[in-house]
């Protein structure tokens, strides 16, 4: 059984997220898969390769028989573009092709978002998935045993939000950005023992692909830049490694450009420019970091809802201690990556379970974890036992937010302390549940005002205003037509009337 731990956690990882992943079918819900952020992350693929209009000026006269979502901001020349960058297409593309080759003859409808679809897409999640585990599990071999390595692929396959994203929404970026990240940390861990222009070309693609998914991924080049610099000395001699293998810097660069260079290419077809800031009045308020509220706020807080994430970041001591090559390379990546997705408008990421964007740095994160359980595992017995203990328990409340998440006990914007811990154990929410949460306040966050303190309960949640207007027979009709006239799914078309009921109540 030892000798196979590694192979063991990956297969316990992978039955988790295919039990989940069959046993609800979220892919038979139309409204599922295809939502949200993932109907921009996706929409390249229909409007290139079905519609064969990657403007979208079709959207607004087509009158044929394929359906199709598409929520694409009008630019101010009133032309259509995607907020989101092509990354997730990109890597979800063989995919696609299969099931636009399956749908037509399995009698599906073959606008790119019929059940056939949505099933790729999930299956794309565990895909990579699967592969991320495997290039973390090479990297953590060369320097760690195999129960260390196993238990580092359980933590962070079961015990955070890293499962959440490979299963329920496996069309947003988090899991495609996981399985780039390990591959760029093994590439750049290969390129350092034994650089050759193969790998120098193989990074530039990874780092392309990072960026593309993710523009705020090519921060991840610090850990390239970083790695094995461990004093004042090994600058000097990093600097003469880049002078001397200065081609492969330039292969790096061009190949990362040539894989952005599609993105560039469609800025410029529907913007006029070649690049475009497409996230409109949202942006960085670089002054005002909120980074205790990112780590420990009881409405996402890092720490609070991926516990496992303490003894990671505890874990770069002890890489000071023994892997003084990693050390300083994910302490600063860690600390400006923090610093930058604490400064977004919306600290805590909008709809989500816990800080859905630090699973980026997940595997850059596993390293230290690796060294904090292999320091606690070469403790006496009565204190590695407790340390070993409180590691698990954290690990096992991490896979339990999973499933209040799934059920409603965890909200996915509005929670607040008292909330928390009335949820705290539950599967379902308590009938109290819903007077203890609060709603942000959007409209402030994106100016970069301060929320109030004061905690004012709701009287109405967003999920007991959708069932008012599914037992209102005319109301729930309208929903429907608005819903077929912007051309979005009904659950989201819900979602949306019932938060404006409550705005305007409010």
């Amino acid at each position: 059984m030892k000798k196979h731990f590694v192979t063991w956690s990956i297969l316990l990882v992978v039955v988790v997220v295919v039990w989940s992943d069959f046993n609800v079918k979220i892919w038979k819900t139309p409204d599922k898969v295809i939502q949200w952020d993932v109907i921009d992350y996706y929409g390249y693929l229909p409007a290139a390769f079905i519609y064969h209009d990657i403007t979208l000026r079709f959207k607004d006269h087509y009158r044929g028989d394929k359906k199709f979502v598409f929520w694409a901001k009008k630019t101010a020349t009133g032309k259509y573009v995607f907020k989101m960058t092509m990354g997730v297409s990109v890597m979800v593309s063989p995919f696609f092709f299969a099931a636009n080759a399956l749908a037509g003859p399995l009698g599906y409808n073959t606008g790119g978002y019929s059940e056939p679809y949505r099933f790729v897409l999930v299956m794309a999640g565990l895909f990579y998935l699967v592969l991320g585990l495997v290039f973390l599990a090479k990297v953590l071999r060369t320097y760690f045993t195999k129960t260390v390595t196993g238990i580092v692929i359980l933590s962070l396959g079961l015990g955070t939000n890293l499962l959440w994203y490979s299963t329920y929404e496996p069309g947003m970026s988090h899991v495609y950005t996981f399985f780039l990240a390990t591959v760029f940390i093994y590439l750049t861990l290969l390129w350092h023992k034994y650089p050759t222009l193969f790998r120098a070309v193989l990074i530039g693609i990874v780092t392309g692909l990072l960026t593309l998914v993710r523009p705020i991924n090519i921060l991840f080049v610090l850990f390239f830049i970083l790695y094995d610099i461990k004093n004042v000395a090994d600058i000097r001699r990093k600097l003469n490694l880049y002078r001397s293998k200065t081609p492969h810097l330039l292969l790096m660069t061009g190949f990362g450009f040539l894989i952005l260079f599609p993105q560039l290419i469609y800025w410029k077809t529907v913007t006029g420019h070649w690049v475009y800031y497409s996230y409109g009045k949202e942006g960085f308020f670089f002054l005002h970091p909120q980074i205790i509220n990112v780590l420990f706020s009881f409405r996402k807080g890092w720490f609070v809802y991926t516990p496992v994430m303490i003894f990671a970041v505890a874990g770069i001591w002890f890489t000071f201690k023994k892997y003084r090559a990693f050390s300083i390379a994910i302490l600063l990546l860690l600390f400006v990556y923090l610093y930058v997705v604490s400064s977004w408008w919306c600290w805590w990421y909008g709809g989500g379970l816990g800080q859905r964007e630090l699973i980026d740095i997940y595997p850059f994160m596993a390293i230290p974890l690796a060294a904090f359980l292999e320091r606690i595992g070469n403790l006496g017995k009565p204190k590695a036992y407790v340390a070993g203990i409180i590691v698990a328990l954290s690990v096992l409340l991490g896979a339990f937010y999973n499933v209040q998440y799934r059920h409603g006990a965890i909200h996915w914007d509005s929670m607040t302390k008292a909330a928390y811990f009335n949820s705290f154990g539950r599967v379902h929410p308590s009938p109290r549940f819903n007077k203890l949460i609060k709603a942000p306040d959007y409209d402030k966050a994106v100016r970069g005002l301060p929320e109030t303190s004061a905690i004012v309960p709701k009287k109405e949640s967003v999920e007991s205003v959708i069932q008012k207007i599914k037992q209102d027979k005319k109301w729930f009709k309208l929903v429907k037509q608005k819903a077929r006239k912007r051309n979005i799914p009904l659950d989201s078309m819900l979602k949306l009337d019932a938060r404006y009921v409550l705005e305007r109540d409010k």
